[in-house]
């Protein structure tokens, strides 16, 4: 294996759940030394649903397993930290200074250090001291309410969204503050957060209510700039259709040989395919019961139509355009069997990212990480039994 765009960077991946960990997989993928500081009894995601997360978040890292309730794991955690170039956490506001792992202490030990800090919804604001798990960054920011079918009540995306994102914010940030530490000497504070980062996918909602005092409404499947758009019956599965542009609803039409289409005043321009949307999933599906998924595909697609499968998450896990590309891999989970997991999306000629290893069983590179920081054995055996 050659070098690594990372290889020269050390992170402290203090956190738990799923958007520290995300930012800290990234910079694994990508040949960064990515130590994983567990407490005792392990990380969260070790727990949550058969540690389902675990390959997906926890690949490429070392773990190492320290108390910080005790005063031997945080000098041990001080020790790390004082030869590293980074280091996340996602506590509370106020825990890492009662723990006495708050950024100025650390900042002393380590002047270039750069800090991450994921909060739920800052460390500061009114909100700064409420829990937050996901789907409260969802509902705190209009995300939810913006969500679901129009006649129903509203709905949280299924994937943790704002978790995930949140992770490749704070991955980009801290890459971007030890380009500056490395330039200045100095290291720096980055804050983010779960309810910051949905808000920022929703600004163009924002906008505009600001601009109109109007207000997004649920459109479930479907989407009220343009029709046709959203999810259609065929003679066997269903797909997705989306048309935004005037020339794509003609290539529709064309491709199924429906010119009568392009004259029907109901659909002549997209304002009134808006307006009688209705019965244009009726014209559409009556047409598409004629086909069954795979066919109508190979009318619309080398029509150039935006469409696709409607697939499910079982016919997603094994696609196969995603496992030759190597999105989807079958990674050695803890237990040492194979699993489906996602590896890094982004692709480098040169220094390409890889899978090196699947999440390491608890703590299983404590003695070797300790050891590399000039730990005695003795001192590593006093320190595991304080734990």
């Amino acid at each position: 294996m050659g070098p690594k765009p990372l290889d020269d960077i050390t992170l402290i991946d203090a956190s738990q759940g799923v958007a520290g960990p995300t930012a800290g997989v990234i910079f694994a993928d990508l040949g960064a030394d990515v130590i994983s500081v567990e407490p005792p009894g392990g990380k969260t995601a070790r727990h949550y649903r058969n540690g389902i997360t675990l390959p997906n978040i926890a690949r490429n890292k070392r773990s190492v397993v320290l108390d910080l309730k005790t005063a031997e794991g945080v000098a041990a955690l001080h020790h790390l930290v004082s030869d590293a170039d980074a280091f996340i956490h996602n506590n509370r506001p106020g825990k890492m200074d009662s723990l006495c792992c708050d950024y100025e202490t650390l900042a002393d030990l380590n002047p270039k250090l750069v800090y991450c800090s994921v909060t739920g919804y800052g460390e500061d604001g009114p909100y700064s001291d409420r829990p937050a798990v996901d789907p409260l960054a969802q509902a705190t920011s209009g995300m939810m309410w913006s969500t679901g079918e129009p006649d129903r009540k509203p709905a949280r995306i299924s994937v943790s969204v704002a978790d995930f994102s949140t992770g490749i914010y704070a991955g980009f940030a801290m890459l971007a503050a030890i380009r500056h530490a490395r330039a200045t000497g100095r290291g720096q504070k980055i804050e983010t957060s779960l309810f910051d980062t949905a808000a920022g996918f929703m600004g163009h909602w924002y906008t505009l209510f600001s601009k109109t005092g109007e207000q997004p409404h649920r459109q479930g499947d479907s989407w009220d700039t343009y029709a046709p758009a959203g999810i259609f019956e065929t003679a066997t599965k269903p797909i997705y259709l989306a048309t935004p542009f005037q020339f794509l609803w003609e290539r529709v039409a064309e491709a199924v040989d429906r010119p009568d289409w392009l004259e029907n005043p109901l659909f002549e321009t997209n304002e009134k395919r808006l307006e009688n949307r209705r019965e244009l999933t009726t014209e559409l599906e009556a047409e598409f019961a004629a086909y069954d998924r795979d066919e109508l595909l190979e009318r619309l697609l080398p029509a150039g139509v935006p469409a696709s499968e409607l697939k499910t998450v079982a016919e997603a896990a094994h696609d196969e355009h995603l496992h030759e590309r190597g999105t989807l891999q079958y990674i050695e989970d803890v237990d040492g069997s194979d699993v489906i997991a996602t590896a890094c999306p982004a692709r480098f000629s040169e220094t390409p990212a890889e899978v090196e290893h699947g999440p390491h069983e608890l703590g299983a590179d404590t003695r070797d990480v300790l050891s590399e920081y000039g730990y005695e054995v003795e001192k590593i055996d006093t320190l595991l039994e304080s734990q």
